[in-house]
């Protein structure tokens, strides 16, 4: 699990966010084998409309991720869990997993408004591939070079690209759902996730997932 030590914003806070981020990787911790609940008061979540979904919209239960495109705890989960989840709990309409930001440092930033640029058809399959390939995306010596070319891969041009990572909208929005998840979610580690009004923190395996997904299940 990775933790955020520093944060520091410049210049003025305007309408949401519009100021840069200035974000420093933690060191790592090792991931937690079991789910760690928050505060038993129930949390709240709302769904706003273009939010990432993957999953029925539909679907009773919800289940709020939380993660960095950095973060390697957060890419082992879309690629050796989420998997089984989406087999077994999504493509059957028992759950919807909401995929929200929380960029530990400024190229999970970038990253993570590549992914809202995108058209919603392709969002699932960017999102997927930047967890795929993030050791060799995150450590390049041109990281926005690299971002463009993943970019390009799924059908993006290279100028909608560019205007995507200058879109000053996009990374405030970005910036402002992070926010929201510190101050009102008390999330300060990826992967987080929201399932049934309790947080947990850490990569969950698919079972524990189902066996929370059940337990909300009538």
């Amino acid at each position: 699990m990775f933790k955020l030590w520093v944060i520091a914003l410049g210049g003025v806070l305007a309408a949401v966010v519009a100021v840069a981020l200035y974000l420093n990787m933690s060191s790592e911790e090792p991931a937690l084998k079991h789910a760690m609940a928050s505060d038993p008061d129930s949390l709240q979540v709302e769904i706003a409309p273009g939010e990432h979904i993957i999953g029925d919209a539909a679907a009773p239960v919800t289940i709020v991720e939380y993660a960095s495109l950095t973060c390697p705890h957060c890419a082992n989960f879309h690629l050796n869990v989420l998997p089984t989840v989406k087999k077994e709990l999504l493509d059957t309409g028992k759950a919807k997993l909401v995929y929200r930001d929380f960029p530990l440092d400024q190229l999970a930033l970038r990253a993570a408004t590549l992914v809202r640029c995108a058209q919603p058809m392709q969002r699932d399959a960017l999102l997927s591939l930047l967890f795929q390939t993030q050791a060799t995306w995150a450590r390049s010596s041109d990281p926005v070079a690299a971002l463009d070319q993943i970019g390009r891969s799924v059908g993006m041009s290279s100028a909608a690209t560019q205007a995507c990572f200058e879109d000053q909208a996009i990374l405030d929005a970005v910036i402002a759902q992070r926010l929201e998840a510190e101050q009102r979610y008390k999330v300060n580690a990826t992967p987080s996730f929201i399932i049934g009004g309790k947080l947990y923190g850490g990569v969950l395996s698919a079972e524990q997932i189902a066996e929370l997904v059940a337990s909300l299940t009538p």
